[in-house]
């Protein structure tokens, strides 16, 4: 009886052990590349948000350009979407919104570009489902460009970036 208890201790013994050593492994890991949590590199901000945004406000009413948008969102399966919209104060003779995906490799690299005009508007939108390489962090660059005549006015946002497991 005594070495049927025995048995039956080492066993459990051996069982937590390696239920402790799976749990620690699954930990680190989730952990991997993101040793970098939390570093600004060129004006973003690594993080583990599901979406970042950036808005740029015109403070001092301009002839043209009042608002220009980007946005990443996690939506799961190695997938982001990629969002931008350039906001005027009039009917312009053309909007622009170029997005540059990019992808945290030591420094951003450009993982691709997306973009659209639109004529005699004051505001346009895009929207775009990209599936990416998991284990990175990406951001979005907008270029939003509000053109009228021969004046023309642009901005720059540029988001925070997302962790993509």
């Amino acid at each position: 009886m005594k070495s049927v208890i025995r048995k039956l201790k080492k066993s459990i013994v051996a069982m937590l052990a390696l239920s402790v050593f799976l749990t620690l492994s699954s930990i680190s890991a989730s952990a991997d590349g993101l040793e970098d949590l939390g570093k600004e590199v060129d004006g973003s901000i690594l993080t583990n948000e599901e979406s970042a945004e950036a808005i740029w406000q015109n403070v001092a009413r301009g002839s043209l350009l009042d608002q220009g948008i980007a946005q990443i969102s996690n939506l799961g399966n190695r997938t982001v979407n990629i969002y931008g919209a350039t906001l005027a104060y009039k009917t312009c003779d053309k909007l622009i919104v170029k997005l540059t995906l990019q992808q945290y490799d030591g420094g951003w690299v450009n993982y691709g570009t997306y973009g659209d005009t639109a004529t005699n508007a004051s505001s346009m939108s895009r929207s775009y489902n990209v599936k990416v390489a998991g284990g990175h962090y990406y951001r979005v660059k907008a270029a939003c460009v509000a053109m009228k005549g021969s004046s023309s006015e642009s901005q720059g946002p540029i988001t925070n970036g997302i962790w993509i497991p």
